[in-house]
């Protein structure tokens, strides 16, 4: 199946915000909308966007239908997801994949909605993972990399994500395209119909508040399914506060160079993506990219546009 890869944004554009999963707070929300606004495309949400039901946005009958809605309305040119948590993998049994692809649009987010964006990327769509609207996006150019999430998302030449505080933990060169998300969620799609297809990537991993040991549970679960073996080079995220004192005696990169040792692909460390203490980057799943750590300036790249 050849990806589809949305429409670009353009100024005057509506990105719609949906909650598929957490509930979520009415001020950081206008916090997040008046940003987007500010960057010059229309927002719209449904008035029941902050309900709350036990720990989720309300109901799965309203996400579902908040989501939906948003999927299959002409006039909303992209879906930004306003925050993650938990919820959003128990829309995607209703979320058909021939759906996704008549209505191909930019579809963003992170953390909980890995899920979602791993279920677009299998149905054929380019998904976003990237900054969220109550989170992030709020906080402006300190919360996000605003310059690159324009260049994605308007233009429709090939990006370079920044490496300035990256770690190489191991060299060399790699092509494929681009998929993962939040560890622990990556893990929740083995042995589902969305089981995250891992051939041909660059594996993007990236998760926070995880104690060496479960990092090392989880990784070694990816392996035992088999998850690594197709994969050209891997892209760890901040890992923030993944420790389990700070007198461990050793460090998760030491962790997961161990785990890692049977395969030769390179590995970066600390890309700010997901779960991260510096401006939040956006990554495409489903479009190609090459990773080359062959020299003492890590480049990371996309090979191809992200839109068109």
């Amino acid at each position: 199946m050849n990806v589809i890869k949305p429409a670009a944004l353009r100024p005057g554009h509506t990105i719609g915000i949906v909650a598929p999963a957490s509930n979520i707070k009415a001020d950081l929300l206008d916090e997040g909308r008046r940003e987007l606004e500010s960057l010059g495309f229309k927002t719209y949400y449904r008035p029941d966007i902050t309900t709350s039901y036990r720990y989720f946005s309300g109901t799965r009958k309203r996400r579902l239908g908040e989501f939906l809605e948003m999927l299959e309305n002409p006039d909303v040119h992209a879906i930004f997801c306003a925050r993650g948590g938990y919820g959003s993998g128990q829309l995607i049994p209703d979320i058909d994949g021939a759906v996704i692809r008549r209505n191909a649009k930019i579809i963003n987010g992170s953390s909980d909605i890995t899920l979602l964006l791993n279920w677009v990327e299998r149905a054929g769509v380019v998904a976003f993972h990237g900054p969220m609207v109550a989170t992030a996006i709020r906080q402006g150019t300190e919360g996000y990399d605003r310059a690159l999430l324009l260049d994605l998302l308007q233009g429709k030449q090939a990006v370079k994500f920044p490496t300035g505080s990256t770690k190489v933990l191991r060299r060399g060169r790699a092509e494929g395209r681009l998929i993962g998300g939040c560890l622990s969620v990556v893990v929740a799609t083995l042995g589902t119909r969305n089981d995250i297809d891992t051939q041909d990537s660059i594996l993007i991993l990236e998760d926070q508040d995880e104690k060496p040991y479960r990092i090392d549970r989880m990784i070694t679960h990816l392996k035992q399914a088999g998850k690594f073996e197709g994969v050209r080079g891997v892209v760890f995220g901040e890992m923030l506060n993944c420790m389990q004192h700070p007198d461990q005696g050793y460090t998760l990169e030491d962790v997961l160079l161990d785990l890692l040792g049977d395969y030769s692909f390179p590995i970066l460390y600390g890309f700010p993506t997901g779960h991260t203490s510096r401006p939040n980057v956006m990554v495409p799943f489903g479009v190609r990219a090459r990773l080359d750590l062959t020299s003492n300036t890590p480049r990371f790249e996309l090979l191809e546009p992200a839109v068109v």
